[in-house]
């Protein structure tokens, strides 16, 4: 009997060596943001400071009085329990924030930046002595951390963040139930009415609206202490948690900017902010560049219109379509909306030129970008929007013309020894890779081709949209970003619908046989649209 080569199984055995030193390469070539090591190291520096924090000067007593031990290591129980219970439900909920450690060391920083206000409200109200520790208590920023996880990343991230911080100051606060409820009460409101705000004055009415939630904590502590409760006790209780909601909604505000920078995150604030049309690029577009001005309006509609269908972020679709041609500021006059009826500078400079030229614009516009200090969100939306497409008017017509010269020498006319390469005539990319960059790279292209439309009747203009939209998917422009074909419908019927709505024909007027013999007044006034100059009218 013959015996079995062993062959496939020794070699099955290295390929299965080779990959585990691969999978072990790449652990350990992992970076900090990916490693899960990091996230639970930051997760327990947080929980070591917190415990830090309920009382710094009996930590430092510990070693020579051990009689705090038991204190700590109680209160160190309570909230490690709650610590894991977050984690767990941020995990449950949104388990892609936990793989981030970017993600989790932004929400470890906004705890310990709304726990060291409450310790320090905590401190001077028992320094000054001018409340009781019942009022006190209801005094410290519960809406702070909350508020700022919202804005910054989401509701859940709100949630999780103010569960954890409420159950700490209640710690510090020596423990009330009716005291974490009313820190509980305050994060949901900050979650659900923080989500997608928009305006400084929206913050601080979500702070009151908190505050007026924890109010409902202080009554039904009222009732069961009726026979005891002090009447200005609970109107005191009251007015704090009132200023409390509007201390965390002020600080809130303060500290945002600051973790803006930090962690290169853009908010809706930040954004309404540059929708004012008076901003200096924009400005210098309107005046020296119309042409792109009044395209990136357009494609700023196009854009909004089809974020809206969609459920994305209107704001940001509109803002980095203000800005995402701002590098034609460079050289204006080398972009056909710009040309009109000058002479064109392209027809005396070669197919590769006039390329460099054209994709150029995407390298300077990132550069006054950062000169402007535009936000980051939109500084990538100028950089992606043209992804890695290709310049196809330039790179035929540099075919075209080798042709043309091969043929003029007597040589083959096959290009194939002397090829034009493609990649010449391709934006540098990247290719977009959010949701608002990938709707703006289609909006581009079709309002810019929709200029050139004969008949800009639906079916001509659904042709031209159908056309584009297909060609950029077949190229590979959307492949990084998470645009789903279902939404990649709704956006090709959100631009026909716009287009044909800012396209539409209207129906010639009548000629007046009698028009050669109207004064210009008088002519002026045959149709409440049609105007003459002043001059004219008043010659």
């Amino acid at each position: 009997m013959e015996e079995k080569p062993i062959v496939s199984k020794v070699r099955t055995k290295k390929t299965k060596s080779r990959e585990k030193k691969a999978s072990k390469a790449a652990a350990k070539r992992k970076s900090w943001a990916e490693s899960p090591w990091v996230g639970a190291l930051v997760a327990g520096l947080l929980w070591f400071l917190s415990v830090a924090l309920l009382d710094f000067t009996r930590l430092i007593a510990t070693p020579s009085d051990p009689s705090s031990i038991p204190y700590f290591i109680g209160n160190g129980s309570f909230l490690l329990v709650g610590l894991f219970v977050c984690i767990l439900f941020l995990g449950l909920v949104r388990p892609e924030r936990l793989r981030q450690n970017s993600s989790i060391l932004l929400l470890a920083t906004i705890s310990l930046a709304s726990l060291v206000p409450a310790k320090i409200v905590l401190y001077l109200a028992a320094e000054l002595g001018e409340f009781p520790p019942e009022v006190t208590s209801f005094l410290m920023p519960f809406t702070m951390a909350p508020l700022l996880a919202t804005i910054l990343l989401s509701g859940i991230a709100g949630v999780a963040v103010g569960m954890w911080t409420s159950l700490v100051m209640c710690v510090l606060a020596g423990g009330s139930i009716p005291l974490l409820l009313a820190g509980l009460a305050a994060t949901v409101v900050s979650a659900v009415l923080g989500q997608h705000v928009r305006t400084r004055s929206k913050v601080i009415r979500i702070g009151l609206a908190a505050g007026l939630s924890q109010i409902t904590c202080v009554f039904g502590l009222t009732v069961l202490n009726a026979s005891t409760t002090d009447s200005m006790v609970v109107l005191s209780q009251a007015t704090a948690c009132l200023f409390s909601g509007f201390l965390g909604a002020v600080l809130a505000l303060l500290i945002l900017p600051a973790f803006e920078a930090t962690s290169r995150m853009t908010t809706d604030i930040t954004l309404l902010e540059l929708t004012d049309l008076s901003h200096p690029l924009l400005q210098r577009m309107a005046l020296e560049a119309p042409g792109t001005y009044h395209h990136s309006l357009v494609v700023a509609n196009l854009a909004l219109a089809a974020a809206e269908d969609i459920g994305e972020n209107t704001l940001a679709a509109r803002v980095c379509s203000y800005f995402h041609d701002v590098g034609k500021l460079v050289k204006p006059a080398f972009f056909t909306e710009n040309i009109g009826l000058q002479h064109n500078p392209h027809d005396g400079l070669p197919p590769s030129m006039s390329a460099l030229v054209i994709t150029s614009h995407v390298k300077e516009g990132v550069s006054l970008g950062l000169l402007h200090k535009l936000p980051r969100a939109v500084i990538d939306v100028i950089r992606e929007h043209h992804g890695t497409s290709l310049l196809a008017y330039f790179h035929d017509k540099a075919k075209s013309q080798l042709e043309f010269e091969l043929g003029k020498n007597g040589s083959s006319t096959n290009t194939d020894k002397n090829p034009v390469e493609e990649w010449n005539f391709r934006y540098p990319g990247p290719k977009p890779s959010t949701l608002v960059a990938g709707i703006i790279s289609l909006a581009d292209p079709v309002e810019a081709a929709s200029r050139s439309l004969e008949k800009t009747t639906p079916s001509h203009i659904e042709g031209l949209v159908d056309e584009i939209v297909t060609s950029r998917i077949l190229d590979g422009q959307l492949d990084d970003c998470a645009l789903t074909m279902k939404q990649v419908m709704k956006i090709k019927a959100s631009f026909v619908f716009s287009l044909t709505s800012m396209l539409h024909c209207r129906t010639p007027y009548p000629k007046d046989e009698n028009s050669d013999k109207q004064s210009p007044r008088s002519a002026s006034t045959g149709h409440p649209e049609v105007e003459t100059p002043r001059s004219a009218t008043h010659g």
